[in-house]
């Protein structure tokens, strides 16, 4: 009795992993010169690049790594919403992203 339950079981995770989605993202956090950036990956490639902070005036990079996470988690949350993956100095300032406000000269 337990031999067919057994089968069944296996039958069923076989299928369900190969019904999962194989376009999953990762999130990998880059080291840059002075700071952190991060690389959402598709597929094993690189589907963004961002080694500066999105929405802010020159090229400023994260302080720490937590903050290159917390936006990257952001980006991939609206991709997966089919949102349009823009981040806006208001998120950044929600998530408490540390940033220099650039002078006008």
């Amino acid at each position: 009795m337990t031999r067919p339950l057994w089968k069944l079981l296996l039958v069923v995770g076989l299928i369900s992993i190969s019904c999962q989605k194989s376009n999953e993202l990762e999130i990998k956090i880059t080291k840059e010169k002075t700071g952190y950036g991060y690389q959402i990956i598709k597929d094993k490639k690189t589907f963004i690049s961002q080694p500066y902070i999105p929405a802010i005036a020159g090229e400023q990079v994260f302080k720490d790594s937590l903050q290159a996470r917390r936006t990257a988690d952001l980006v991939v949350q609206k991709i997966g919403k089919s949102s349009f993956p823009r981040i806006s100095v208001d998120e950044l300032d929600s998530m408490k992203i540390e940033y220099e406000i650039q002078k006008l000269q």
